[in-house]
């Protein structure tokens, strides 16, 4: 084969150019540190880089937002249910004192204070928040599972409807015909004078009692519906309560055969008389629907808890209802914490913080304040019997007598009803701590699982990160090791190219 000066300075060129894109190469990889600087390079590495990339990056999201930020979710919400069942136990305490009635007289108006100090404090939980979402309102987020001020139930009422169990229905012991020391002139005068009025003495009744979960209602005929229902939802029968007033002290207890049933809206008590009540104790469920439009600051929003239809009074005169349906499978929060993997983060404020827990406070706080009532009526009596007007007159004295001893019966059959009272919510207290307790193991639980995720989710991270970086990184040392051959080689290349080049057919003349 004939080689001509041609072919030989073309191979040495194209060799040389070999050369050069080789030092050209590895000094890309050891400026940048990548094996490839383009996907034609290595068309394998580069899928597999890009497949390694979006794992790390999934993997780091895991690790470093979704976890930290359910973390945190957790972290709060288990101080808020620690502080409720704290605030729970604190009233059992009180419960274990009223029990013995060991409360001293001149300290049981900080006793009532201290309990709706203690049920504020277990609703404003309900309040709490993370990072601008509200923990126990389920889906709604953005919307506080209590009323926190006047803005947020303003021009706002509630058609409710209540599923109850009879079970629920209570047997309680009350007081009728109360001492009243403000009648007492009217009571000197008697049933024959216009201006006066009959005596009764005091008397103890039980009767059987349902409470709703919100008291102050509406106070129409039209404003409650009662329906019994059997096992299936079937409606066995509607009852129409009678509306009593709290302020009718003497009566409202008292239900009339008539009228089977009585309706205390300042109080939201249902009383039953002992034949509805033996009509209605075997019965599956009772739905009672009611209206309510006046809220306290403070108060558990209905939406939260019940089936119920919101009517808000827009600016214009207008009204927008909406209705609520309450999701019986619940309303997860769930975050993905690893490929395929979800956690639930979120507890709802419904499953703890409880409307039956308000109203027992209350209940124990009305006691309380009934027997400082009580007494404070006997000082008012005793202080009358020093006026004038009355200790020089023998029938005032004697009826202001009469109503001191009935007053010291009433103070007596208080005392008992307060201390029946504390004594068997002991049991109904212990009962909303198991239920705390359970939604705190629930908690931790997953707080202690989302923390072995964490690890898990750690190491996968570190060992894809180093299977990227073996797919993408070169050894320094390495390529730097070969760029120095590759330049040693170009450099060859050159001066060898340069010396064949040079030659021309006058230098072998």
């Amino acid at each position: 084969m004939r080689v001509t000066n041609q072919m030989v300075t073309s191979g040495s060129l194209r060799n040389m150019q070999k050369s050069m894109q080789r030092v050209d190469k590895l000094n890309n990889q050891v400026t940048t540190g990548k094996k490839i600087s383009a996907p034609s390079e290595d068309p394998v590495v580069a899928i597999r880089a890009l497949k390694l990339r979006t794992t790390v990056d999934q993997l780091d999201q895991y690790k470093n937002k979704n976890i930290q930020d359910a973390l945190s979710w957790l972290d709060t919400t288990q101080t808020s249910v620690q502080n409720v069942y704290d605030r729970l136990q604190d009233v059992y305490y009180y419960c274990e004192q009223g029990a013995q009635d060991t409360f001293q007289t001149k300290d049981r108006h900080t006793i009532v204070e201290e309990l709706q100090e203690l049920k504020d404090a277990i609703y404003r939980e309900g309040g709490m928040t993370y990072a601008g979402r509200y923990l126990f309102s389920g889906y709604k987020t953005e919307t506080n599972l209590i009323f926190q001020d006047a803005e947020s139930k303003k021009g706002l009422s509630y058609k409710i409807t209540e599923n109850i169990s009879p079970d629920n229905i209570v047997n309680k012991d009350v007081v009728l015909n109360e001492v009243d020391a403000s009648k007492v002139d009217a009571f000197i005068l008697g049933a024959g004078d216009p201006s006066g009025i009959a005596y009764d003495s005091p008397v103890s009744e039980s009767v059987y009692k349902l409470r709703l979960s919100y008291d102050d209602l509406d106070k129409a005929q039209s404003d409650i519906s009662i329906e019994v229902k059997d096992a299936d939802g079937n409606v066995l029968g509607v009852l129409n309560p009678k509306v009593k007033q709290v302020a009718d002290s003497a009566t409202y207890y008292k239900v009339e055969a008539s009228d089977g049933i009585n309706y205390i809206p300042e109080t939201g008590e249902l009383i039953f008389d002992q034949t509805t009540y033996d009509t209605i104790k075997n019965a599956a469920n009772i739905s009672v629907t009611y209206n309510k439009s006046n809220f306290a600051v403070g108060d558990l929003r209905p939406e939260m808890y019940f089936d119920c239809e919101q009517t808000r009074q827009m600016p214009d005169g207008t009204e927008k209802k909406t209705t609520f349906t309450m999701d019986e499978g619940g309303q997860p929060i769930q975050y993905e914490v690893n490929f395929s993997q979800y956690i639930t983060v979120n507890a709802q404020g419904k499953d703890f913080i409880l409307h039956d827990m308000g109203n027992k406070i209350d209940d124990l706080a009305r006691a309380v304040q009934d027997v400082i009532d009580i007494e404070e009526t006997v000082d008012k009596l005793k202080g009358l019997l020093e006026l004038p007007q009355y200790k020089n007159d023998d029938a005032s004295v004697k009826q202001i007598n009469k109503m001191l001893e009935d007053a010291d019966v009433e103070l007596a059959m208080k005392r008992k009803n307060m201390q029946s009272l504390f004594g068997n919510n002991m049991t109904n207290f212990q009962n909303f701590m198991e239920q705390v307790s359970a939604v705190q193991a629930k908690v931790g639980t997953t707080y202690s699982k989302l923390e072995l995720i964490e690890t898990r989710v750690t190491e996968q991270l570190a060992n894809f990160k180093e299977l990227k970086s073996s797919n993408e990184d070169v050894e320094t040392e390495e390529a730097a090791i070969e760029m120095y051959q590759s330049e040693l080689v170009y450099e060859s290349a050159l001066a060898t190219t340069s010396s064949v080049i040079k030659k021309t057919l006058l230098d072998y003349i």
